[in-house]
């Protein structure tokens, strides 16, 4: 296995991770990088609107419909969220 495929795979552990799998009602170690709507048994559409308005409150960002839907995994999310310069999140 890649040091990538190892790092998709690694459950994240981070705050973003932490309150992804909060709000999806998982621990943290079912979630990994390439986790997403669709991808995660748990990530369901409303699921994926539950974790979008806890992040906007958690990180007083505010998303477009255009970013919520182009949302495809928590490594997107977390390159999504550094380029809004989001303090906490490294991409």
């Amino acid at each position: 296995m890649s040091s990538a495929e190892q790092t998709a795979a690694a459950p994240p552990t981070d705050q973003l991770s932490g309150l992804i799998a909060e709000v999806l009602g998982v621990s943290v170690a079912t979630l990994a990088e390439d986790s997403g709507p669709g991808v995660h048994e748990a990530w369901t559409s409303l699921k994926h609107v539950e974790v979008v308005v806890a992040l906007e409150e958690h990180y007083g960002v505010a998303l477009s419909s255009r970013e919520i839907k182009g949302i495809t995994s928590i490594a997107g999310l977390r390159r999504l969220l550094a380029a809004k310069e989001v303090a906490g999140v490294a991409p």
